[in-house]
Parts: C-alpha cells; structure tokens; sequence
C-alpha cells in the first residue's frame, strides 16, 4: 500500500551537521541526542498541500469535539473518577467555578499515523504538548535544502501571537517548567525569544515560584517580580502535586484571573481513558470515533497480551510504558501486563493499528505527525519516524515539508 507520505533524499554529513549546529543555536535544540544516536533526521518528510489541509480540518474538528465534551463533563463532574484523574485534582476541579472569567490560550497536538486503514490517531497531547522546537526549527532549516517545497506554518510563531493577543504590550508572561529538564528548558526558553521579539517581557520560572492570591499569579522567587500577565505551563497538570504545594498548584484547576496556557483541566482530555465515557456523553465525538482506534478497560479484555493489544498508562508521555507485542522489550512487556493487570484503572488497551512505513535510502521508517492547534485553528506539524511502529524517545525529528506548486497557505 502506498500511503500520503514520502521521504526526501537524506542531505549530505557536513550539510546535517551544520543544520544541526543552528538548529541548536538559532532554536535552541539543546537535546540533539538520545543515548548514542542524533534524534535529528537526515531526510524531510514530503506531503502534498492536499493532505497537510485533510489533516488540518481533521485536527480542527477533535479540537472542536474535544473542547465540547471537556466542557459538558465539568458541568457535570460525575464521570471524572474514570478517567484516573488524581484524587487531590479531581476535587479542585469538581468545586472550580463552572463559567470562565477569563479567556485560556489552548493548544493542542494531535498524533496521526497514516496506517492500512487510512489516517488514524493514536492519541492528543492536550496538556502540555511539545515539539515545537522540531516543528519550527527544523522544518525551516530543511525547506532551504529542497526546491518546490516549504515549511508548514510555525507553531511557535502562532502560539506567541495568541499569547500576544491577550498579554498587552510590554506584559510579562511568566512560562512555568520542570527547570531541571533540558528538553522543557529549551522550548521555554525559545518561545520566551519569540514573545519578546513581540515586545512582551518573558521570566522562566517553576510553578512552585508562583503564589495566588484572589486567583491572581504572582511571582513568588529571590529572581523575579512582578504580576504576570499570562502564565503557559509545559509542567504535566498531574505532576503539580508533587512540585508544590497545594495554594500554588490549586489554583491550576480553577478560574482565576490570570489566564493560563494550557488551564489545568485539560488533564481531562489528556487521560487515554477519554474514550471510556463517550458513551455517556450528549457531545458528538464523530471525528474521534473514526480516527482513535477502539479503547477499552484492560478489565474487557481477557487476554491482554494478544498481538492486536496495544497497552497504554492513562497519563504516560512519550511512547512511555506503552507495550506493543513485538516491539516492546519482551520483560518490560511483562512487567507492564502485571500493572495492567494489577491496577487496571490507570491503563487503557488500544486497539493497535498497521503503520504504513515509508521507504528511504537507510531502509523503512514509521512516521508519526504531530498536528497543533492553537485556539481551535490548525497551527503546524512536527514529524517523527523510528524504525518500528512504536514512537517513543528512540525515534528521530523529521523535518516535514509541503509542496510548494500547489501550496496556499496552510494554517
């Protein structure tokens, strides 16, 4: 089978090199290795303007759907427990004020793989996406290595203007990280360059440096002071707990004055387990029932190790515990089966899917493209490709390019 993906011809050692120098020092892609491996692609991944448009409309309408059933279940928070939320969360967001006093910047990343069923999603990144290092960066560097094709729309550009249309000039927008992880630092301290090429004031800080008063987030650290205007978090809502304490994580999960990007309720759409409660929804999630793969409780499925299983922790990130038969090392597949078994309301079984590789000069590769949406609105595409189906920290950013003969304007 032929798939909507093709690989672009792997630019020369010395070329790579030096497009992996400026892509650490111009975008600040500071983790440029994975164990003894580069995680930066020689080649681009080609897509038709057609197919970069499908999959923006598509990403737009999960957001939409998504967005509604997120509101229809904290108007309503008696199906929250399922999803595995937290305890300490799920209370803060089951007294949180059901109108919004402010308006939140929302971005998400949808994850599509073209598969033998066409495009399908293994899931949504609506919590704290990354990748936009990749996905402006590296994109930019290779749509100078390949006539007739061009960058998507940069995803960092688009969040720092919707940032931007609520942060007044010269505001300060404080971007709340797990300061110890090279990999968040980065794009904090990339998005921070791009706000302030705006004229905003930007402060990289971690959310136990933030106090709250009245709803109100102030900077609570020896180096920083200051009301900000705006507060992006790239720390998992789930982790807060366990950062701070609980008057500076709270208040995440609440509707406050300051507004936030990404508010903590969307750990509601990021569990896996989402899919377990549409039943029991009003919203319309038709654009979810075709493109996610069937979702069950491990407790449905009698054997959970069968080929057609796919094993997923409700809250793991970066291909993280997930166990693929075949493609998971076979005692870490154990291991992952006895939790699943043990604790069965922190796992979901997924339906797995048939990957179409894409062939290149150094053999197949599986791609994977992140889809963002900023606001509802499609806002760039970050690509990946490992040598099997499973996208974890081993799989290598590939830049993705639109042909340009046809191209208008993707966003």
């Amino acid at each position: 089978m032929t798939g909507p993906l093709q690989a672009g011809a792997s630019v020369a050692h010395e070329e790579w090199n030096r497009l992996r120098l400026r892509a650490i020092f111009d975008y600040c892609k500071w983790d440029p290795q994975c164990g003894d491996h580069s995680v930066l692609g020689r080649f681009p991944l080609l897509l038709e303007f057609e197919t970069a448009v499908e999959l923006g409309n598509l990403a737009e309408c999960l957001t939409r759907e998504a967005l509604a059933a997120e509101d229809e279940l904290l108007a309503n928070t008696k199906l929250l427990w399922r999803l595995s939320i937290p305890k300490p969360i799920r209370e803060c967001l089951e007294k949180a004020e059901k109108e919004p006093r402010v308006n939140h910047v929302r971005v998400m990343r949808f994850d599509f793989h073209f598969t033998t069923r066409g495009w399908q999603i293994s899931e949504v990144n609506a919590d704290v996406p990354g990748g936009y290092v990749e996905a402006s960066g590296w994109n930019k560097l290779f749509a100078h290595q390949l006539q007739g094709y061009d960058a998507p729309v940069d995803p960092t550009a688009v969040y720092s203007d919707a940032i931007c249309g609520i942060v007044p000039g010269s505001g300060l927008v404080a971007l709340a990280h797990a300061t110890v992880y090279s990999e968040d630092r980065q794009v904090m301290a990339y998005l921070g360059r791009e706000l302030e090429s705006r004229g905003r004031k930007t402060c990289l800080i971690s959310p136990r440096n933030l106090s709250w008063s009245g709803g109100q987030a102030m900077l609570k650290t020896g180096f920083a002071i200051g009301q900000p205007a705006m507060v992006v978090r790239l720390s998992p809502a789930e982790w807060l707990p366990s950062m701070c304490e609980k008057s500076c994580w709270a208040p995440w999960f609440g509707e406050g004055v300051t507004p936030l990007s990404n508010p903590g309720k969307a750990l509601v759409l990021q569990s896996k387990r989402f899919p377990l409660i549409w039943n029991e929804l009003k919203t319309d999630l038709a654009t979810w029932r075709k493109l996610l793969p069937r979702t069950s409780c491990p407790s449905e499925i009698q054997k959970l190790d069968r080929d057609d299983v796919v094993l997923k922790p409700a809250f793991g990130r970066v291909g993280e515990d997930v166990a693929i038969p075949g493609l998971t090392d076979p005692h870490q597949h154990q291991e992952i089966l006895r939790a699943a078994r043990r604790k069965e309301s922190l796992w979901v079984a997924q339906e797995r899917f048939a990957v179409v590789p894409v062939p290149t000069a150094q053999g197949n590769v599986f791609p994977c493209i992140g889809v963002y949406t900023v606001n509802g609105k499609m806002a760039g595409l970050y690509g990946r490709a490992g040598r099997n189906a499973l996208i974890d920290q081993n799989a290598r950013d590939i830049a993705v390019l639109i042909r340009r003969e046809t191209k208008r304007r993707v966003q």
